[in-house]
């Protein structure tokens, strides 16, 4: 009974929310925010989310969507009342439901949804009340220890310190007191990751005599602190709050909040990623106010797609030590792998960002930051600086590891200019180098000496992904020479666009036609990169469309295959029981037999 009631309550959510999206025309609501201008059959506005001169910012009203050629935020009638309002989904449907005059009914038949968001507002109010408390004390005699830190030996101003919120923990109780007065319980300061119970069964402040580093989400929202011991200790000097209902370190940006103000005030080139948040606030106060860190965690894929939203290009930048080295290749695949255009610079060895803008001053900073070497160029330099190039194995090994990052480049051009790198660092020819990268996946693995790719194979094939951004494209916007093909189907190797090609043959299968908007029911577009470029496709007039779209058939459903063909081959090679080796085998026989009735065509 409760799972029928709970499954008609969805189906009933999922209706009014429909219904909601229909009563309220895009163009009408984007307009009550921004001026829009009519031309064609788009309305084109300047961006509300990032700097702009020029219009960028498209909103589709046959299709009922927007995108941002400057920024490339995408959305429908609900995202963009999210990015307005600054506020959840829920909030955005009531107030278009509010705008549509329709009354909002109760979809938590048992009040546990109603509950969690009641406590996740909660939180964000400790956390907020928290944070104002610790900013206060800053001030305070007996916070002299911190003041002579973040002022004395920091050198940080008083605008810096607001603009971060820093703060101090007077002693164990003094905040726990503070929010009592104001109303919260002990349960909520406990949820938000303020006070924990000590051996004697009493609550006391985690963050005790400690200096605080509030942790701003992009909505502005306090979701946790970050917090120092001002004095010499054997133990870690920086606690972080523990994993929340609103936290999770490793999806916190530090400074993500004046990343996006940033970005809505003035262009926003690239983004520039630091290990610590005293860094972040250092360049900030030096007037470098596109920095971020990771708060002392490693970068992770969740952190790398925040960045993507703000900006295409970022530049590590992480201490000149060794760790800091390490910590910059194990993030290169990551950042690579989300799409982004990386960059890295080096600083002198034991030297962070903050040290090297007291030091040397922000100037010298920026023409770093500038100077700063595409990842590809920098890796092959770590790879050679990694090996005794005089050494015939060595140079071997060098050449192999370089050309395993160089075929990870989309084109024949760019590949060129780094193989002409390696040639002038191993004295190899240039014929040989091309003949080894087309033989790459033939050649003897080595363990390279630096980093490790974790990308997935389909993530490496660049023409292909591609091939199916055009083809999805076309069948999602209706092209006249685009037409279902059940090979293409079976060589859509993502679940993502598997789901999205579903749609679109169910559709049609219904007499329906694909809508736009609706994709952004199935899918968090913000944060499915391959989906976003589908949908904001930009097909060039210039083009025999037609033509090329039947290329990127017959390529997607090839490299498809061979796609499966390799990973079947190494499946084989890995697996030891006989019986499921034939039968990967068998597999591997049918895929070959297609690839070859293929090459015949």
């Amino acid at each position: 009974m409760q799972n029928k009631l709970r499954g008609y309550l969805l189906d009933n959510f999922e209706e009014f929310k429909q219904k909601v999206k229909d009563a309220n025309d895009i163009v009408s609501v984007v307009s009550k925010y921004v001026t829009l201008n009519r031309k064609g059959k788009t309305w084109w506005a300047n961006c509300p989310f990032h700097y702009e001169k020029t219009p960028s910012f498209a909103v589709n009203g046959t299709e009922q969507y927007y995108h941002c050629f400057g920024c490339g935020v995408s959305g429908d009638v609900f995202g963009f009342v999210q990015h307005m309002e600054n506020c959840d989904f829920y909030d955005a449907l009531k107030i278009l439901a509010e705008n549509a005059g329709l009354a909002m009914p109760d979809f938590s038949h048992d009040g546990k949804d109603a509950e969690r968001k009641k406590e996740r507002e909660q939180v964000y109010a400790v956390l907020r009340e928290a944070a104002l408390y610790y900013y206060k004390n800053l001030s305070l005699p007996a916070a002299q220890p911190a003041r002579d830190y973040v002022i004395g030996k920091r050198k940080l101003d008083s605008a810096s310190i607001k603009a971060f919120g820093l703060g101090y923990s007077l002693g164990w109780n003094e905040v726990i007191d503070h929010l009592k007065k104001a109303g919260y319980s002990y349960d909520i300061m406990q949820k938000a990751g303020i006070i924990e119970k000590n051996q004697h069964d009493r609550y006391y402040d985690v963050f005790a005599k400690r200096l605080i580093f509030p942790i701003i989400n992009s909505n502005d929202n306090v979701v946790g602190f970050s917090a120092r011991v001002l004095e010499p200790v054997s133990h870690t000097k920086y606690r972080n709050t523990g994993e929340t209902i609103v936290f999770k370190k490793n999806e916190c940006v530090y400074g993500i909040n004046l990343i996006k103000k940033f970005k809505h005030n003035e262009p926003l080139n690239e983004i520039i990623i630091v290990e610590g948040q005293m860094d972040v606030i250092s360049l900030y106060k030096a007037g470098v106010r596109n920095a971020v860190a990771c708060l002392g965690t490693a970068l992770t894929p969740n952190h790398a797609k925040q960045l993507k939203k703000y900006c295409d290009k970022v530049v590590v930048c992480f201490d000149g030590d060794g760790a800091g080295k390490k910590a910059t290749l194990r993030s290169l695949d990551i950042l690579v792998g989300a799409g982004l255009d990386v960059y890295v610079t080096s600083l002198p060895p034991g030297v962070d960002p903050d040290e090297y803008v007291l030091k040397y001053g922000v100037d010298s900073y920026r023409q770093r930051i500038s100077d700063a070497k595409y990842w590809v160029e920098y890796l092959i330099n770590e790879y050679a600086s990694s090996y005794n190039l005089k050494r015939a194995e060595e140079r071997n090994s060098f050449v192999i590891s370089s050309l395993n990052v160089i075929k990870k480049l989309g084109s024949n051009t760019e590949q060129n200019v780094y193989l002409q790198m390696v040639k002038e660092l191993s004295n190899i020819s240039l014929d040989v180098l091309k003949r080894d990268l087309e033989d790459i996946d033939n050649m003897t693995n080595v363990e390279e000496p630096t980093v490790k790719n974790n990308e997935s194979s389909i993530t490496k094939e660049n023409a292909y992904v591609k091939a199916v951004k055009f083809v999805m494209g076309a069948l999602l916007h209706k092209k006249e020479y685009a037409t279902l093909n059940d090979d293409v189907k079976d060589n859509l190797l993502d679940p993502d666009i598997q789901k999205l090609y579903d749609y679109i043959a169910d559709c049609h299968s219904n007499n329906k036609l694909p809508i736009v908007s609706h994709v952004f029911d199935m899918y968090d577009v913000d944060n499915t990169p391959l989906i976003n470029d589908i949908i904001n496709f930009d097909f060039a007039e210039s083009l025999d469309n037609e033509t090329y779209y039947n290329d990127c058939v017959k390529l997607l459903i090839r490299s498809g295959l061979e796609i499966k063909q390799r990973d079947l081959a190494n499946r084989i090679s890995l697996e030891s029981d006989i019986e499921k080796r034939k039968e990967l085998s068998r597999e591997l026989s049918l895929i070959i037999l297609k690839l070859t009735q293929l090459r015949k065509k």
